[in-house]
């Protein structure tokens, strides 16, 4: 899971002074979250400056646009304006020649260039918010520009100054970082910055926050449920605060918010996701003036549910929610109802604050087909310890930026009381698995720098575990790899282990490996399909998708079923790319799961080969092409092609089967125009399919020497005139074996010429063929005889006739 984090603010929580971004983030990515990317935020908003409307005037030759001369600091700048709301001495963005904008906040970001409109020249743009994106702080309605001191009127403006530095970002820089999936705590600022102090060994100062102040109003709470021993709900916390003010959240919060990925909605639903953001714990808020009764959190039963998303949903039984006496107002952990949720009319909120069963959460949130970003924490384990330090943060910032009073106790109902874990391990083992020695001191400050509390005695290392990793911490073996890591992999001399020996690879490996080799090497590009395709996709190549293994709870609908073919995912890939290319020339090998007995059953898994061409003429023809050069290439020489026409996905007239010892190597063809039609494939598309394991047994796995000829060979053209059913490949067959001398090399079809000169239902077959003998060289009126021998066969076969 990746977190967008801050650097001002990851600054506020550790020492950074002497750092730069790029320094932090290559030592954090070796022995903690691996930081993907920095982005400057400052950057976004190049040649975007603070100007005061000084003058207002009609356009001449637009009745909705205005001239506004606008101070930039050290000059003015006339710019057309067709803003709703411009005014004489307001403070605007204003985006000069060169800016980056994004055109009534839709489409792509465009560089504003000189620009004449309507007869006048603008020198710039003012700008609404969602043009330089900043819509989702400052909502405003169509046409509507930015006024700097209605969205911010604290703010200290300079005239001429940078955006960016004026809504002091201009040094920011947001790290995109992935966090493993175990270490939910590091997915907030709080957890994030811990690491980063353990790993650079600098000061970490996290924020105090003030205990809450409680009233006398009591809160009911009724706890229930649990999953194989273990309670739906380990703690549930409430506290009530009456005489709020709902409004817009400040810039600086909704700054951090919108860094992250989180929009804005106001001050109350903006505090939780910052307490969610900063410690990692989720939140939720309600309309106390809404809920009637106590709190029950416990299995619900069936019922419909009206989400915050204004979605409704057909909740199961088992499925945990928070209750009150008119039924459900959350599913727990996953997202709040519309019923009690806070608006900007309501004066009593009541915060939430709890850790619930992971695999509970996940279960809902996947079979709701919800997934948010408290779900996502909750469904990989969070601390019973964490809810107390959220709850007071988020009722410290509610009391601040929303105003009113503590009114009732806190709500605190834990599962059991809180016992730390506690493992030992000894250095000598730590160095043993480690491979590298590291004196006991120094493994002590790593573990103690990570929050552990650690006693170190005879050689023994025992730490208790910091209550933020009580989930992922579960034996000394676990206290190893975090020495490790810290200590820096990066610093361990490679050494190859003595008595190695390397073991034999896998032949299917190596001839996978080899048909990958030959493909590359024909001028196809290899694809790496998902290996789960949608219903549709199979119904779309006439695949039954009651024959394929449908996954119980599979992501989206486009991940429905495992693939039985690799065809549904090839033409997919020409579907999203034939605009880009007049041509097309892919192949995948990949494997394939065949339903081969009712589950639960193992699926028979094999690999497979498919290409694809797709070109406006004779495609299939390339394929077969290809095909051919596989044979040659894997000493496959002794099959034969035939007419295959049973199958529905290709072209009846246009496709083959290459048999040998009656078993099929290839299928080749041109896809069927209706399957075509269903896709929207819009030129003709040559597929062929083989099976790995198939090839592999009939390949040749060495090449054997054969001596260059001693003789030369004699070449000869043959034209043949004969019914147009019968087929090539039959008529080679005919000429290879129409002679009794073993002298006839090859017969390499050429041509076929339809048209004027020959009768209608009539076709001509032109042949080149080499006459080589192995003891002498041929005579040219001993080719002459085997060429009227050829002719005479030919004539009896294949109803041959000959011109001239």
């Amino acid at each position: 899971m990746n977190i967008l984090a801050s650097w001002k603010w990851l600054g506020e929580l550790v020492d950074l002074n002497g750092l730069t971004p790029d320094a932090v983030a290559a030592r954090v990515s070796l022995s903690g979250p691996g930081i993907e990317k920095l982005i400057p935020l400052g950057s976004t908003f190049d040649k975007i400056v603070v100007g005061q409307i000084t003058s207002i005037e009609p356009h001449p030759q637009a009745d909705r646009l205005r001239i506004c001369v606008v101070n930039i600091g050290e000059s003015s700048v006339r710019i057309v304006c067709g803003g709703s709301n411009v005014e004489v001495d307001q403070l605007v963005p204003v985006a000069l020649i060169g800016a980056q904008v994004r055109w009534h906040g839709e489409g792509d970001l465009i560089e504003l260039q000189p620009i004449e409109i309507r007869g006048i020249a603008s020198e710039g743009m003012i700008c609404a918010a969602n043009e330089i994106g900043l819509g989702e702080a400052f909502p405003h309605g169509e046409k509507e520009i930015l006024d700097l001191q209605q969205a911010l009127p604290a703010q200290r403006w300079l005239i001429g100054q940078p955006l960016a530095g004026a809504l002091g970002i201009a040094d920011e820089v947001i790290m995109d970082a992935e966090v493993t999936t175990n270490r939910p705590d590091a997915m907030g600022m709080e957890g994030f910055a811990r690491e980063v102090a353990a790993i650079l060994d600098r000061p970490l100062t996290l924020p105090t926050v003030s205990e809450i102040t409680p009233g006398d109003e009591s809160l009911e709470v009724f706890v229930q449920g649990e999953r194989e021993g273990k309670p739906l709900c380990s703690r549930f916390m409430l506290a009530k605060i009456d005489g709020v003010t709902v409004g817009p959240s400040p810039w600086w919060m909704k700054q951090r918010l919108i860094a992250a990925g989180i929009k804005p909605i106001n001050s109350i639903v903006d505090i939780g996701n910052y307490v969610m953001l900063e410690m990692s714990q989720p939140m939720h808020a309600y309309d106390a003036n809404k809920i009637d009764g106590a709190f029950v959190v416990a299995p619900t039963k069936t019922g419909t549910f009206e989400a915050l998303n204004k979605q409704y949903y057909e909740l199961q039984p088992g499925m945990l929610a928070v209750h009150d006496e008119k039924g459900p107002v959350a599913v727990a952990g996953v997202i709040g109802g519309m019923r009690t949720s806070v608006q900007d009319t309501t004066t009593a909120v009541i915060f939430e604050a709890a850790t619930f069963e992971e695999v509970s959460i996940r279960r809902t949130s996947r079979a709701l087909d919800v997934m948010t970003d408290a779900s996502k924490l909750f469904e990989k384990g969070l601390s019973s310890q964490s809810p107390e330090r959220a709850l007071s943060r988020a009722v410290e910032l509610c009391l601040t930026l929303a105003g009113g009073t503590v009114v009732s106790t806190v709500s605190d109902i834990q599962a059991k009381p809180y016992e730390p874990t506690t493992f030992s391990i000894a250095e000598a083992d730590v160095q043993g698995m480690i491979g590298v020695e590291i004196d006991g001191d120094e493994m002590k400050s790593i573990l103690e720098r990570l929050g552990f509390t650690v006693t170190r005695k005879e050689g023994v290392l025992t730490a208790v575990t910091p209550w933020w990793r009580d989930h992922d911490i579960e034996d000394g073996r676990d206290l190893v790899e975090e020495i490790a890591r810290v200590y820096g992999y990066a610093n361990m001399k490679p050494v190859f282990p003595a008595g190695m020996t390397p073991t034999a690879s896998d032949p299917s490996f190596a001839f996978e490996h080899r048909l990958r080799s030959l493909a590359k090497g024909f001028g196809l590009t290899e694809l790496m399909g998902y290996s789960f395709v949608s219903r549709e996709q199979l119904e779309r190549v006439k695949i039954d998708p009651g024959s394929c293994i449908r996954l119980q709870n599979p992501l989206s609908q486009d991940a429905e079923y495992m693939r039985s073919s690799l065809l549904p995912s090839l033409l997919q890939a020409v579907v999203d790319n034939q605009e880009r290319a007049p041509e097309l020339r892919l192949f995948e090998l990949s494997r394939v799961y065949q339903l081969t007995a009712p589950l639960p059953s193992l699926p028979e898994e094999n690999d497979e080969m498919v290409i694809g061409i797709l070109r406006k003429e004779d495609a299939w023809l390339d394929t077969k092409g290809i095909a051919e050069a596989l044979l040659r290439e894997l000493g496959i020489s002794t099959g034969s092609w035939e007419r295959w026409t049973d199958d529905p996905l290709y072209h009846p007239g246009r496709s083959l089967r290459y048999l040998l010892n009656g078993e099929v190597l290839f299928t080749v063809g041109e896809l069927h125009p209706q399957i075509a039609d269903a896709w929207g494939i819009e030129r003709r598309l040559g597929l062929l399919q083989a099976s790995s394991a198939t090839l592999q047994k009939h390949a040749a796995h060495s090449k054997s020497y054969m001596a260059l000829p001693l003789f030369p060979g004699v070449d000869r053209d043959l034209a043949i005139d004969l019914p147009e059913a019968v087929e090539i490949a039959h008529v080679q067959n005919v000429i290879m074996h129409g002679l009794k001398e073993d002298w006839l090399r090859s017969a390499e079809w050429l041509d076929t010429y339809r048209g004027q000169g020959l009768d209608e239902g009539k076709k001509s077959l032109t042949f080149h063929l080499v006459f080589r003998a192995t003891d002498r060289t041929l005579a040219s009126e001993e080719v002459d005889a085997c060429m009227a021998t050829l002719r005479e066969v030919l004539i009896k076969e294949v109803q041959a006739t000959f011109r001239g």
